[in-house]
């Protein structure tokens, strides 16, 4: 924290009542397993867990006093002398303790959301930033309710730029962070059919993911992509003083990429065009996909004020993001490609054009795509059937979705399906596959642990 907050603060912005008196925290704890006896406890609640029991049985037991400096609970804690702030809700009182943390903070504040690259996109802005500036970013994938506050929580007076990646799973859980991280800089890097379960459908998506243009205050700046469908949605609902910002592979673009090239491994080099200066730019990341991360993190760098020369030579500085189009050495030299951190269709598509223009045996192991609604099928179909026009040699597929992506890639080649419901099975039948001249590239979403047959792979 930049200072110090307390609970007298907090009862006397948002309510509540405190218990036992109020007491000074700089440290915010949530994890029950880890408490820290100068950290403020914040008893959260969720459909499986509810810290409160935990602490209840810590303070019957007499061990509560020295774990922990207070509390945040909705119901007082008996036998326990330590401060209490009692709320009705404390994750929403985390995100309050998140509010007053990121109203320290005085200097520039990115957002970014979408469906997929929005990691990417918020690892490029950090290697930018990180050129001449002490930016504060989000950690790891602690984008929601939870995280975001976590990471203002860590602002200090040695930042001058937050990083904040925005996720949601549902609607109106943009507009909820926006209102706690109060961004100047926005974009949605993309909108694709993923989450369409909470959200129930792609128009709903686009919607949700919007929020964090309409909830900018005015002087703000929205970063569009306009190679997305629905960035003249967005444009029409920009509110009143709010500026835009077109990014894009379009010359009309105030930001755009020319003359984009691949190396034999994947990686493009680009001239990123800043109003109408070109600077060179080779990343070090796979795929032509991301040009397109790389020229929304520009335009968010550049309303922030970054000149363009800095934002070309940070592009390039990114050396990669774990789980994201990784590449190592497998078993018998096989090239395996690790890009199991998540998947919907459209990065799954991004990972297929990719293993496409691979040399040699080309095989893809998709685990299911999950929350994808009533067309799940539909679009692991649709997933066989483009890998089958690019020309992969092998689909593996691993849970009951799958198989439907196994026929369609399989129809009119006579070639049996590699569809498996365990783990174990489909490592082993691989394994079977691997030389040298073979590239496997791992795709599927978290529930799949397909980052479990990766490890198998390269050991």
């Amino acid at each position: 924290m930049i200072s110090p907050l307390s609970l007298q603060q907090l009862q006397g912005r948002f309510g509540g009542e405190l218990i036992n008196g109020s007491v000074q925290f700089e440290r915010v704890c949530t994890d029950t397993r880890k408490l820290e006896p100068q950290a403020l406890l914040v008893a959260l609640k969720g459909e499986n867990f509810d810290a409160h029991d935990f602490v209840i049985e810590l303070a019957g037991a007499g061990e509560l006093e020295g774990q922990a400096l207070g509390l945040v609970v909705d119901r007082e804690i008996p036998g326990c002398s330590l401060p209490q702030w009692r709320v009705a809700d404390t994750t929403i009182a985390l995100g309050q303790i998140g509010r007053l943390c990121r109203e320290q903070f005085k200097g520039r504040v990115i957002a970014i959301t979408g469906s997929c690259g929005k990691t990417t996109v918020k690892e490029m802005l950090a290697a930018i930033f990180a050129q001449r500036h002490h930016p504060c970013v989000t950690r790891g994938n602690l984008n929601n309710q939870f995280g975001l506050p976590m990471t203002l929580f860590g602002l200090s007076a040695d930042h001058d730029v937050l990083i904040l990646e925005m996720g949601a799973s549902g609607p109106d859980e943009i507009g909820y962070l926006c209102g706690i991280g109060k961004p100047q800089v926005t974009a949605v890097n993309n909108v694709m059919p993923a989450h369409v379960e909470g959200f129930g459908s792609v128009d709903a998506i686009a919607k949700a993911k919007g929020q964090i243009y309409t909830g900018l205050d005015v002087g703000g700046t929205a970063v569009i992509n306009t190679d997305d469908g629905y960035a003249n949605y967005w444009l029409d609902r920009l509110p009143a003083g709010v500026r835009s910002l077109e990014v894009g592979l379009g010359h009309q673009c105030a930001i755009h990429a020319d003359n984009i090239e691949l190396n034999d491994s994947g990686c493009p080099s680009f001239d990123l065009v800043i109003e109408g200066l070109a600077h060179p730019v080779k990343l070090q990341l796979l795929g032509e996909h991301n040009v397109h991360n790389a020229l929304v993190a520009a335009g968010c760098a550049f309303a922030a004020g970054v000149p363009a020369a800095e934002i070309a030579s940070g592009l390039g500085k990114l050396g990669g993001v774990a789980g994201r189009l990784q590449e190592a050495r497998g078993q018998r030299g096989a090239t395996i490609i690790d890009d199991s951190y998540n998947a919907n269709p459209g990065s799954v598509g991004a990972a297929i054009e990719l293993l496409a223009q691979r040399r040699g045996k080309k095989i893809l192991v998709l685990g299911d795509m999950a929350e994808l609604g009533a067309d799940a099928e539909e679009m692991h179909r649709k997933i066989g059937e483009l890998a089958r026009e690019r020309g992969l040699d092998a689909l593996f597929t691993l849970g009951p979705l799958g198989t439907a992506a196994g026929v369609a890639f399989s129809a009119g080649r006579h070639q049996p399906l590699h569809n498996y419901r365990d783990r174990e099975p489909l490592i082993a039948a691989l394994t079977h596959e691997l030389n040298k001249d073979t590239t496997v590239l791992v795709k599927g979403s978290r529930s799949a642990r397909m980052e479990l047959v990766v490890q198998a792979l390269l050991t």
